[in-house]
């Protein structure tokens, strides 16, 4: 099974609506790593893969935010946030396949997608070079990664093909893409569980 194929089902069962739930809170710890500066002045906002469009339908609510728009690869998906959210935009989109599209933001945010891809790297660098304004900002959140050891199992129990990358790599990976003020951040760490980790970078 793709990713894509799996998102399908997770409408059809319910199950997407989980999705703002699970993921709230390190969402809106993103939220808040946002520069002030960019939120205070118009600004557009993208969200690579954004499943039943919560958080795009959310983004849209702040006063500065004159363009919302989510992608996704999972029909489904978009069909719901479509019947959810009608002064939004969604376009479904293969996200490996992305380079189709060439809308230029001013925040991108990326929550539990990258490893899905099959080169991150390639997409890292197209969002990087023609999706991103100068003086935007990038963050991405992923649950899967090496260190955080209770989801190394993910790929086995959904029969999906994963990047198991470290926390290292993911910031050399926004390093050698070209982002600036690159941080990593691991959030909601509790017990074995090691948290989302996060990451932030600049466009200059």
């Amino acid at each position: 099974m793709n990713a894509i194929n799996l998102f399908n089902k997770w409408v059809e069962s319910g199950k997407d609506e989980g999705m703002e739930k699970n993921h709230s809170f390190s969402v809106d710890y993103m939220l808040n790593l946002i520069p002030s500066d960019l939120l205070k002045s118009k600004f557009s906002f993208l969200d690579i893969g954004c499943g039943n469009g919560w958080l795009v339908k959310k983004v849209s609510g702040f006063k500065t935010c004159i363009r919302s728009v989510g992608i996704d690869g999972a029909e489904n998906m978009i069909e719901k946030a479509r019947l959810n959210d009608t002064k939004s935009s969604y376009l479904k989109l293969n996200i490996n396949n992305i380079e189709s599209y060439n809308e230029k933001f001013d925040i991108i945010l990326s929550m539990e997608v990258f490893y899905y891809l099959k080169s991150p790297k390639k997409i890292m660098k197209y969002v990087f070079s023609n999706l991103l304004k100068r003086k935007g900002c990038f963050i991405m959140g992923v649950d899967f990664y090496y260190e955080n050891k209770p989801s190394l199992s993910w790929p086995t129990d959904l029969k999906i093909e994963m990047c198991n990358y470290s926390i290292e790599e993911w910031k050399n990976l926004f390093i050698d893409t070209g982002f600036s003020n690159v941080t990593t951040y691991q959030v909601g760490a509790n017990d074995d569980w090691s948290g989302t980790l996060v990451l932030y970078g600049e466009k200059n």
